[in-house]
């Protein structure tokens, strides 16, 4: 039986590290954070009798689809609203405030669910392992933070100790699929254990349009002014409309209508314009102080080894691309 990596001792897990760091041409700070990530996702998706959830975002575009070439640093997971209570569920034709409640509840079953499911989980997990971590949540009821102790001597100010886990519960997990998720040094079959799992993953045609609608609603409201973490976004859309993933979200407009639905019911905002989605006018492309920031943010993220060398694009070269997108899917959704 092989040891667990997380039994070894610190120096030859640093060495460990440094050596895949050469072989696969990655940080070895990227390769430590992946070894938590994976660590994360194997325990919540243990989680017995566990409500149905799904792993979704860029990371699972990265780890599962491998259709960017980027570093997640992040775990997104929805919570399907349906299962929390079977009875409760939405009318399209809710009046706003009836909205407003629903949404509320949802969001507290989202928070109840955290704190009496899957932080004591983690901690319980966390007490069978010699390292110590810390976890901390936030108010919203939707983030958990793990902080892990890093084995290595960094500078990576870019690349944070901690592993943020972002919860939903005001969506649905569907379409899905069972996926086998590993990590990087796992999949050169070393001589210790490292966590792997199969887990629910999101579609990433839905992933598709959820990034579209979001990067529509960035550029309406305005992008704060160091856009950071936010680069990633247009990124992802950019290599996901280079996929025949991209090409199969688009001729889905089914699915462009449930996502803009449920973002209309549950995080609308003055400023969303989610309308302007099913009608060809989706905006992707963020004002010149917006375009500053989101610059600078890419750059940051180049730097931090977030990408990959041999998959880093230009960034006005990445504008142009979103100009083709968004007049293809513009001319789409009319």
């Amino acid at each position: 039986m092989k040891e667990s990596y997380f039994t070894l001792d610190v120096f030859e897990q640093a060495e460990i590290l440094q050596f895949y760091s050469d072989k696969l041409a990655m940080r070895d700070t990227i390769l430590e954070k992946d070894i938590w990530l994976c660590w994360v996702l194997k325990t919540i998706f243990s989680i017995p009798n566990r409500h149905k959830m799904a792993f979704k975002g860029g990371t699972s575009l990265s780890k599962v689809f491998g259709v960017i070439d980027r570093f997640s640093e992040d775990i997104d997971i929805t919570l399907d609203y349906r299962d929390f209570d079977e009875s409760n569920t939405f009318n399209p034709d809710m009046s706003k405030s009836q909205i407003r409640v629903f949404s509320n509840k949802l969001k507290e079953k989202v928070k109840e669910y955290r704190d009496d499911v899957i932080v004591p989980e983690l901690a319980k997990k966390l007490k069978e392992l010699p390292q110590i971590c810390d976890i901390r949540t936030d108010d919203s009821g939707e983030k958990i933070w793990l902080s892990y102790p890093s084995v290595l001597k960094s500078s990576n100010t870019y690349m944070k100790e901690e592993v943020l886990i972002e919860l939903g519960g005001r969506n649905v997990i569907d379409p899905n699929d069972i996926h086998r998720i590993e990590t990087y040094i796992g999949q050169q079959n070393p001589e210790f254990d490292l966590p792997s799992s199969d887990i629910v993953v999101l579609s990433p045609q839905r992933t598709f349009w959820e990034k579209a609608t979001l990067i529509h609603v960035e550029c309406h409201r305005g992008l704060r002014e160091n856009a950071e973490r936010l680069s990633r976004h247009w990124y992802d859309l950019v290599k996901l409309y280079n996929q025949e993933i991209g090409k199969q979200a688009m001729n889905n407009r089914i699915l462009l209508e449930d996502v803009v639905t449920h973002k209309s019911l549950f995080f609308n905002a003055s400023y969303a314009h989610y309308d302007d989605c099913l009608r060809g006018g989706f905006r992707l492309k963020p004002d010149e102080n917006g375009l500053s920031a989101l610059a600078d943010d890419y750059t940051n993220m180049c730097r931090a080894g977030m990408i990959y060398d041999s998959d880093e694009i230009n960034f006005d070269y990445m504008m142009q691309k979103i100009d083709q997108i968004a007049m293809k899917i513009n001319a789409l959704a009319k």
